[in-house]
């Protein structure tokens, strides 16, 4: 059988088990997917279960409404359309179910045995309840609220035990749909088992019948592509595809090789003979005969060749002869060169003889500056510390201006006491005088009296003395005062004026501080400049010696090169 048809078979068989498989898995699936019967019939039982708990189902809340209006019959006529409406979609919920497919007995106990209750529970509201309420009977209405509670307890537990009934149906539903699953995945893994055998039984076939010898006639084709001997006749003998590729090999590796062997033989004289005229030309060159030429014709892959080594010699015999002229203009320049380099030499030492001796004198100059700047510093210093002694003399003096002014009013305010005990002695000496003519006139009896008016008098009489002796003292010391406060004003103007010219020569000493600093600064930049041109300048004479030796270097190269090139035109003239 060909490998075409084997491989058509082998995937008809693997397709169909797989759409058989996938056939088989969906049905399966379609119980128990989204949709499916079994989550059909599970989601109408949780519906059951959701319409039971709360209502619509479930009565509860029109019994509640109920009790509301019981205990408040004004809100009659509100909730009137609410149980109205409640009713209608109690109605729909049981028409629902009486049409569904759910389990026959679930359906009875909806339909029947929670229906006969809620009917007596509707039955009641409608036909005593409320015509009660709207009679204004309480009697009436709580009687037949009595039995409302009566028909709402049966219809709680005809609920309760559907509930129950949808719970086990809803487990039942459950169980039933993880059995169909789990028989489902072992059925979908037995075909699956059934896909992957026949998958790699097909995969091992095709690598033993197809890609085995494929890898054999692969490795001789690289053989082949690397000029070996290709060897694939194992697989001649198949009478399928590969057989085919094996034997149409065999005739590409028979043609090629005679082929090759024909245009190698064919391919060897060609080169014997480009080789022996090239090698021939490449001898004369060797030999420096620059005007030898490839004369005789070249095959057609090799004229190349011919036309491009004669066009390199006509190159060289160009360049050697641009190289003799410039050989020779080198040679004069280099001899140039170095006399240049000679001088050169010479006038740096002497320029480095010059700096060297403008760099000593300027360092001299340099040290003077510093010393003079350094005076300068110290007499600006000796300025200042006068200009701050002279402002603390006329600080003093104005200290002392002010205690002779404070004397000065001292000796005004003596002149007052004096006046006073001047005035108070004349007063005791009038007393005194009173006293003694009081006395004189009282006879015996102002005797004693007389003598200590005579005694206060001459008591008097003293103090008034003294009081002229204290006064004529104290004009004689404000005079002095006087005199010593406008010699200490005129010391503190002469002081000012000290002061002021102290201040001014500080400053030009400063100013000529500053000027011996900005000059020894300058005069340093001069020298490091100098320094700098000195060590430049040395540095450029040694450049000239080295400048020197390459240019006679230079110059033996430079004939060593004639020499060379003087070969060639020997060659040439030859």
């Amino acid at each position: 059988m060909s490998i075409r048809r084997l491989t058509i078979t082998a995937g008809a068989i693997l397709i169909a088990l797989t759409l058989l498989s996938f056939a088989y898995g969906g049905w399966r699936i379609e119980h128990v997917i989204m949709g499916g019967p079994i989550q059909r019939e599970s989601q109408e039982a949780s519906d059951l279960i959701a319409d039971i708990l709360p209502p619509p189902v479930y009565v509860i809340e029109p019994y509640l409404v109920a009790n509301k209006i019981a205990r408040h019959p004004e809100t009659l006529a509100a909730n009137t359309q609410k149980l109205r409406a409640l009713r209608e979609a109690y109605d729909a919920r049981q028409a629902y179910w009486r049409d569904s497919a759910i389990a026959s007995d679930l359906q009875q106990a909806i339909t029947r045995d929670v229906d006969s209750s809620a009917q007596a529970f509707w039955k009641e509201l409608d036909s005593n309840f409320l015509p009660a309420v709207r009679g204004g009977d309480p009697v009436a209405v709580n009687a037949s609220f009595e039995r409302l509670s009566a028909a709402y307890e049966r219809h709680r537990d005809a609920v309760d035990r559907a509930v129950e009934m949808a719970l086990a149906y809803q487990k039942q539903l459950k169980a039933e749909a993880e059995r169909k699953i789990a028989l489902t995945i072992w059925q979908l893994l037995g075909l699956a088992s059934l896909i992957g055998a026949a998958t790699i039984g097909f995969i091992v076939f095709v690598l033993r019948k197809v890609i085995r010898p494929m890898r054999t006639i692969t490795a001789a084709m690289n053989v082949m592509a690397e000029g070996g001997e290709a060897n694939a006749e194992a697989e001649t003998s198949r009478q399928d595809e590969i057989g085919d590729i094996a034997r149409a090999l065999a005739g590409i590796v028979s043609y090629v090789a005679e082929k090759a062997r024909r245009e190698s033989e064919a391919q060897a004289a060609i080169q014997r003979a480009v080789v022996s005229a090239l090698g021939e030309a490449l001898g004369r060159l060797r030999e420096g005969v620059l005007h030898h030429r490839i004369q005789s014709a070249f095959p057609e892959e090799y004229a190349q060749l011919r036309e491009d080594y004669n066009a390199a010699a006509d190159a060289m015999e160009v360049a050697i002869a641009a190289v003799r002229d410039t050989t020779m203009i080198l040679n004069t320049g280099a001899s140039e060169i170095a006399e240049a380099t000679s001088d050169l030499s010479v006038r740096t030492e002497q320029q480095a003889a010059r700096v060297e001796e403008t760099s000593a004198a300027i360092s001299a100059l340099t040290e003077r500056v510093r010393r003079a700047a350094g005076a300068s510093s110290h007499a600006a210093g000796i300025m200042t510390e006068t200009d701050r002694q002279a402002a603390e003399n006329a600080r003093i003096l104005e200290h002392a201006i002010a205690a002779m002014e404070r004397v000065q009013n001292a000796a005004g305010e003596i002149d007052q006491i004096v006046g006073f005990i001047d005035g108070l002695a004349f007063q005791t000496n009038m007393l005194a005088l009173n006293a003694s003519i009081e006395a004189g006139r009282a006879g015996e009896a102002g005797k004693g009296f007389d003598v200590v008016a005579n005694a206060v008098r001459a008591l008097a009489e003293r103090s008034a003395e003294a009081a002229r002796n204290i006064k004529a003292l104290t004009d004689r010391s404000s005079e002095e005062v006087r005199a010593g406060a406008q010699l200490v004003l005129s010391s503190g103007d002469a002081m000012k004026a000290i002061i002021t010219k102290v201040s001014d020569g500080s400053v030009l000493v400063g100013e000529i501080a500053a000027s011996g600093d900005a000059q020894t600064a300058g005069i340093v930049q001069v020298r490091e400049a100098i320094a700098s041109i000195d060590e430049m300048t040395q540095k450029n004479a040694a450049m000239g010696e080295q400048c020197n030796a390459a240019a006679r270097l230079l110059r033996a190269e430079a004939d060593r090169l004639q020499a060379l090139v003087n070969r060639f035109d020997a060659a040439v003239a030859a």
